[in-house]
């Protein structure tokens, strides 16, 4: 009998386990599933907002229970390096491993935000933000800033720690502590859609949130400086910080670190290699997209082995899960047509956008993984296929899935923001991601713009 293909999944993210359970339900039996991740338990970074405000974190997932449950083989290690040219994957440790396909899902690296100021990205940093109540408390803070540096796209998480330390600090009697929430997106999380702009600048004004439109520039004297001169009162100011990519040796990477992908997850220049989730150059990084392109590239590998038809490319749908210190909020988007340019032949978009105080998709986790999430939300082993991740209406279905360019259609509006904001040098990196999304070619107004873009870079560049 042949040896059966090894599929080695690298990564201890929502992007490498989501990998990894897809595969074992649509592959399991016909490949052996090989897991690389760092460390003994998996990390749930998006769950870990409620940690610095007493509210219970998710029981601990080990990577050895998730990989007896697919039984699949455990290594422990960090991914440096790829030999495409001979399937081998290298860890930090030296350790070479073989494979037949390699699923790299390692996540980013986070970057200094800026200098002086409290980041929060995940489990590490939740004593630090507990410090930072503790002081409001004894009245050590008065004044607190939540910031948003550049290059982050995936903003909920920051109203998020401001609107529940606002009701954490009124809950210990500390109502004077002045706080301020500095965004340079058009409206409040946007990328919803203006019903969830609406509703979260209401919760911004009964916590007592001041908004401020603004890009940070430096923390100086109790005080955070934007680019435009403005001064915010800051005792603290707590910040999300950016991402790096891995910077995987041996596989294509843009000048951030992050692997440019296809729609379906495959890495140019390396054949059997596919990549999904932060570590990819696509421009959003966001848990739940995370394993929805984990999902597509488990299903193009299904595909690949004749265990499915065929395989759907990349086909974003945002979900969110806000915590507010009272009902959460769930949200929703997704790009829709919203009508045909005659001139061109092509389908404008629009982002479609829900929200709600009952839950839009099931299991209601902060992890919107089809199969994740079934995962996490139950103590006893599920047959995943038959429960998966779904979504519920809200006052009506949600609208129905467009067609396959909605990947390329959002990291061209997420180029847009970024220009629009003024940020233009990372506008192009967007259009690196569409570019590799669309083959290498971007349409033709896109290109266009892309140009403008470097003309107007130049000069700056040239004066350094």
């Amino acid at each position: 009998m042949p040896a059966r293909p090894k599929v080695l999944v690298a990564g201890g993210g929502v992007a490498a386990l989501e990998a990894l359970l897809a595969l074992h339900d649509l592959v399991g039996r016909r490949v052996h599933l090989e897991l690389l991740a760092p460390g003994t338990q998996f990390l749930n970074r998006p769950a870990s907002v409620a940690e610095p405000f007493g509210l219970g974190g998710p029981a601990p997932v080990t990577f050895a229970g998730v990989t007896s449950h697919c039984g699949a083989t455990l290594h422990t290690g960090t991914l440096a390096a790829v030999r495409p040219e001979a399937s081998v994957a290298v860890t930090a440790d030296e350790h070479e491993l073989d494979y037949d396909t390699l699923v790299v899902a390692v996540g980013g690296r986070a970057a200094e935000a800026l200098r002086g100021a409290v980041p929060f990205a995940g489990p590490q940093d939740v004593p630090a933000l507990a410090a930072v109540l503790d002081a409001a408390e004894r009245g050590e803070v008065r004044a607190i800033a939540f910031a948003l540096p550049v290059r982050i796209r995936w903003t909920l998480p920051l109203y998020e720690l401001a609107i529940m330390t606002a009701v954490e600090l009124r809950s210990r009697g500390a109502r004077d502590v002045q706080l301020t929430l500095v965004t340079s997106e058009n409206a409040p999380l946007w990328l919803f859609g203006e019903p969830a702009s609406d509703a979260l600048s209401t919760l911004l004004r009964e916590r007592g949130i001041d908004l401020v439109h603004g890009r940070p520039a430096a923390i100086a004297n109790g005080q955070l400086v934007l680019e435009r001169g403005e001064l915010i009162p800051a005792d603290r100011t707590i910040v999300l910080p950016p991402l790096q990519g891995p910077w995987i040796e041996g596989l294509a990477h843009d000048d951030h670190g992050f692997i440019p992908v296809d729609p379906h997850g495959r890495v140019s220049g390396a054949p059997g290699v596919f990549a999904a989730g932060d570590a990819t150059s696509f421009p959003i990084k966001q848990g739940g997209l995370a394993t929805q392109q984990a999902d597509v590239v488990a299903t193009t590998l299904a595909a690949d082995l004749g265990a499915v038809d065929s395989a759907a490319p990349f086909r974003p749908v945002l979900r969110g899960l806000l915590l507010t210190g009272g009902a959460p909020l769930y949200l929703r988007a997704e790009l829709t047509a919203k009508g045909t340019v005659q001139r061109t032949g092509h389908a404008q978009r629009a982002l479609h956008g829900q929200v709600s105080t009952r839950a839009l998709w099931w299991p209601p986790g902060k992890v919107a993984g089809r199969y994740l999430a079934p995962y996490l939300a139950t103590a006893r082993p599920v047959s995943l296929g038959r429960e998966p991740l779904r979504d519920r209406g809200a006052g009506g279905a949600p609208p129905p899935a467009g067609d396959a360019g909605e990947a390329l259609e959002l990291a061209l509006l997420m180029a847009e923001e970024d220009a629009r904001a003024g940020d233009l040098a990372q506008a192009l990196h967007a259009l690196d991601a569409a570019a590799a999304l669309a083959g290498g070619v971007l349409p033709r107004e896109a290109a266009r713009k892309r140009d403008a873009w470097r003309a107007a870079l130049a000069p700056a560049a040239l004066s350094l």
